[in-house]
């Protein structure tokens, strides 16, 4: 058996943990209790209920799926089974040791009792989500480069990208959404969502990864992972918007960043927002037939400030009210600087003029309207850069 300061020791050491101040490990120490287990012993079955998350002292674990191990994981401190404390859903594999193995034990009920207490407890656990998701997305594309050829490879990996896109457009009782991602080549760089959030609020989220290609990819899709685990434990516009820069900041192998809008929109006819380093929101009012008002970034692109030799940004939240009938469009910068055949620029004005002309339609017939005037405009020319839209149109 562990004792205290042995145990306190190894929670120290631990990605989940290591951020904690003594007095708060202290607390965790307190609700890990220490279990053994045989060789070839089920910690958990894949499809059963999960209520703990197990950290690995000693021995070796092997992650089973359909029957077939893919993984083997022997390092000390390892998480096993972490999502089980952040959502009630089916176990996604079952999880044997190899040898005799000893972990640390820690239920959902008791963890979600010491992050009430300390919420820095959340950072540890974004670090080991990212960790394992970049550690995933590396197996897994080393194993299609060894499999097949590289065009059936980004083909596979254009299929991820996709599946990380709403499959649905968002219809709520304070508007509707309708968006749209096509990329450059079979993979790029943007990403958006929608976010259904507690008390009748929803967000709204697009992002947009410097370059193409599979490592802008997987920062748009850590991006959705960070954005999924966020919203559960504060989904405030401060906090999201720091969550995502730590995700690009801390998993970016090369300089790389990106530029994204985040909105949280209220039943009470209020939004706020932040947009860093993208091109200004619009919002156009149903009752005005002027220029619309522009959402404009007052932040540098998330992953930046690295490279600037800044310290922390501080981001804060800009809030605004909206009105029945008023529009607000999200977009890439790949639709306003969309060329033709004749080197000639699709641009904001043309963009802004389609907008207000079409205001009185529906969100969906808003974003088929823009994307036939785009096509209109490049006549068959290429895209240069990934396409991104989100309409929202306010009930």
């Amino acid at each position: 058996m562990l004792t205290e300061e042995d145990k306190l020791r190894f929670l120290r050491e631990t990605a989940l943990f290591s951020a904690l101040p003594q007095t708060e490990l202290k607390l965790i120490c307190d609700i890990a209790r220490e279990v053994t287990y045989a060789a070839e012993e089920t910690l958990f079955e894949e499809g059963e209920q999960g209520d703990s998350l197990y950290l690995l002292i000693s021995g070796e674990v092997s992650i089973i799926k359909a029957e077939t191990e893919v993984l083997s994981f022997d390092e000390t401190g390892y998480c096993i089974g972490e999502i089980a404390l952040i959502d009630n859903q089916p176990r996604s594999a079952t999880v044997k040791t190899v040898i005799p193995t000893q972990c640390l034990q820690i239920t959902r009920h008791d963890f979600l009792q010491a992050m009430r207490r300390e919420p820095r407890i959340g950072i540890g656990m974004f670090r080991v989500l990212n960790d394992k998701i970049r550690r995933d997305l590396e197996i897994q594309m080393d194993a299609i480069r060894k499999e097949i050829a590289q065009e059936e490879s980004m083909r596979l990996a254009a299929e991820v990208q996709q599946s990380i896109l709403p499959n649905e457009e968002m219809a709520t009782s304070c508007l509707n959404a309708a968006g749209y991602c096509k990329p450059t080549n079979s993979v790029g760089g943007d990403y958006y969502d929608y976010l259904y959030l507690p008390n009748n609020r929803v967000a709204l989220f697009l992002g947009d990864v410097m370059g193409h290609g599979y490592h802008s990819a997987m920062v748009a899709a850590m991006t959705k992972s960070c954005l999924q685990t966020q919203i559960r434990f504060d989904a405030s516009v401060p906090e999201v918007m720091k969550a995502v820069n730590r995700v690009v900041e801390e998993d970016a192998q090369a300089f790389i960043y990106q530029t994204c809008c985040y909105v949280i929109v209220h039943p009470d006819n209020r939004l706020e927002f932040a947009n860093a380093g993208h091109p200004a929101m619009l919002l156009f009012r149903a009752e005005q037939k002027t220029e619309p008002l522009e959402l404009k970034s007052a932040f540098t692109p998330v992953g930046t400030a690295r490279f600037l030799l800044d310290s922390e940004t501080n981001y804060y939240s800009t809030e605004l009210a909206w009105h029945p009938g008023d529009l607000l469009v999200l977009y890439s910068d790949g639709i306003t600087e969309a060329f033709n055949a004749a080197s000639e620029m699709y641009g904001v004005e043309r963009f802004k003029t389609l907008l207000s002309e079409m205001q009185h339609l529906s969100a969906a017939e808003i974003k088929q309207a823009v994307l036939a005037d785009l096509e209109a405009h490049q006549r068959g020319a290429a895209a240069n850069d990934d396409i991104t839209l989100i309409i929202a149109k306010f009930r």
